[in-house]
């Protein structure tokens, strides 16, 4: 299925108008959720320690073969590993519009019900959302900004709405003999590591492993292991609690994207658990261009 478009345009959504306008007010406090679950703890008892700086220019991205050699810096020197990395938050999906017409009609949301008279995101008929046509515009209206990065792969959460996501933001990476692109194709890989929350929000449950490949053969799931019915969605019965998401995040982070060869990438996935990331799982040094809620669509490259 290819979703490639015309050739990259400069426009892009304001950043801060987007954040207030798409974040819910439900995940307001979800940093004081994080701490009282113990999250933030985590980071000092685990075996490796990850750090991120935000690369705020494409200066400073360009000089990523060179910021190790020849420092004096203390801190640089105790890197084992650096990547540079691009997280990317999906496009609004159909969750977040019914989310937002819900609230927008006076109504609170208590997202830890299970009864889907209360609570939309577990309505049967919006498992795996896809993009909205707003979302589908903030996808494409990044275009440009990840036309001018250089990853070396795209690692995309199983879920549809950050597969379309990838295909439409990244395309200038990923359909290289169309329309004069002459970048080189890079790989987009599928994994289970950083998709969104699992259990009970039927928006975060995966459609047939089958259905997926075939709709979008772009992408290797070739690591994939949710299969046809989602086992892995299915073995909770309440939403994956911060320490389980963390704790993934953090072995998709170690074991999966820092022992890959490539030095770029970027990662296209969901909000709470980018929020996770930035917050229980890496050391942001307490940068809030990291550490606060992304908006659908958003960019941002670090290196971690």
């Amino acid at each position: 299925m290819s979703m490639s478009q015309s050739q990259p345009s400069k426009s892009t959504v304001t950043l801060s108008q987007t954040q207030e306008m798409t974040k819910p007010k439900v995940w307001n406090n979800y940093k004081k959720t994080l701490i009282e679950a113990g999250v933030l703890d985590l980071q000092k008892s685990r075996p490796i320690g990850i750090q991120a700086i935000n690369i705020r220019s494409s200066a400073e991205n360009s000089m990523r073969g060179h910021e190790n050699s020849g420092s004096n810096d203390e801190s640089s020197k105790s890197l084992i590993t650096s990547k540079i990395i691009h997280f990317q938050r999906h496009g609004q999906g159909y969750h977040n519009l019914l989310g937002d017409v819900v609230r927008a009609s006076g109504q609170d949301i208590n997202i830890d019900d299970p009864n889907p008279e209360v609570n939309p995101f577990v309505k049967p008929e919006i498992q795996d959302s896809p993009l909205t046509f707003q979302g589908r515009t903030e996808a494409t209206s990044r275009r440009y900004e990840a036309s001018v990065l250089s990853p070396q792969l795209i690692v995309v959460s199983p879920l549809v709405r950050a597969i379309q996501t990838a295909l439409l933001t990244f395309t200038d990476h990923i359909y290289v003999n169309e329309e004069g692109n002459e970048k080189e194709k890079i790989q987009l890989i599928a994994h289970e590591g950083c998709r969104e929350q699992l259990g009970l929000l039927t928006c975060n449950k995966a459609l047939p492993l089958s259905q997926t490949k075939n709709d979008y053969p772009e992408v290797d799931f070739s690591l994939v292991t949710h299969d046809e019915d989602d086992h892995l969605w299915n073995k909770y019965d309440t939403r994956e609690s911060p320490i389980d998401e963390a704790n993934r995040a953090y072995d998709f982070l170690t074991n999966f994207i820092m022992e890959r060869e490539e030095e770029e990438m970027a990662v296209v996935c969901h909000s709470a658990w980018l929020f996770s990331v930035c917050n229980a799982v890496i050391d942001c040094g307490g940068d809030d261009s990291l550490e606060s809620w992304f908006a659908t669509g958003e960019i941002r490259s670090c290196r971690v």
